[in-house]
């Protein structure tokens, strides 16, 4: 029975010495110095690295180079960090999956979703229009419109403001001119932060459809008309218009 015991265990212990040697394959001695007298910042505030059980943990120094325990530094910054033992991998997560995966949520244009920015002096853009006749479009009734009149040789524009967060919009952008004119078009675009996201040409009488990605941080964005050859008002037409 004692015979038994000590040759399984000595089987055990050979496989343990075998990890063992052959994780020491990848290590290599170096001489460093933990360094007290470095201090950090987090967003301007005092930060202490800790390692996983919560105990402060001094950086180390090696060849010009200091080293902090990747763990503290990344959650403290937002990400998530695994480690697999058994490929000996480290995983760093910068977006929770709940996040990532989150659907976008698609929002139509409304009081609640969009404003109408007036420009001091501006004497073109009349704000929102709900007027029935202008709103006409061929067989298709709209209801509700950002409105900038006198489009003509020089831009024309409306600015318009959606929420902090959107991400992607989708407008309808309509032109009328004189009804003796109906082969007038114009050129529009939309910008905003100096960046343009969508231009294109709108024939008088007609809607046309864009959407684009928007930015970080903008906002606040211009619809630009300009027709060369006539002198129209162009709309920013709310129905199936929206926000994500």
């Amino acid at each position: 029975m004692r015979k038994k015991v000590f040759i399984a265990t000595a089987i055990v212990l050979s496989f343990a010495v075998g990890a063992i040697s052959n994780a020491a394959t990848n290590l290599e001695v170096i001489q460093a110095n933990l360094n007290h007298g470095i201090s950090f910042l987090l967003n301007g505030e005092a930060w202490i690295p800790k390692d996983a059980n919560g105990a402060k943990t001094a950086p180390i120094s090696y060849k010009g180079t200091t080293y902090i325990p990747l763990r503290a530094v990344a959650e403290a910054t937002g990400a998530e960090v695994t480690w697999d033992s058994k490929s000996q991998t480290i995983s760093i997560n910068t977006v929770k999956q709940n996040e990532s995966s989150a659907p976008k949520v698609r929002m139509p244009f409304s009081a609640d979703t969009v404003s109408h920015v007036q420009k001091r002096n501006d004497i073109h853009a009349n704000g929102i229009t709900r007027n029935k006749e202008e709103l006409l479009f061929g067989e298709t009734q709209y209801t509700a419109a950002f409105a900038v009149y006198d489009v003509g040789n020089f831009n024309r524009d409306v600015t318009f403001k959606v929420k902090d967060g959107t991400t992607r919009v989708g407008v309808l952008i309509g032109y009328k001119v004189d009804s003796d004119r109906n082969e007038s078009e114009a050129m529009y675009s939309i910008s905003g932060n100096g960046s343009t996201f969508a231009a294109g040409v709108v024939k008088s009488g007609t809607v046309v459809e864009t959407q684009f990605e928007l930015p970080k941080g903008v906002t606040e964005l211009t619809l630009t008309f300009r027709d060369p050859n006539g002198s129209g008002a162009g709309y920013l037409i709310w129905d199936e218009s929206w926000v994500e």
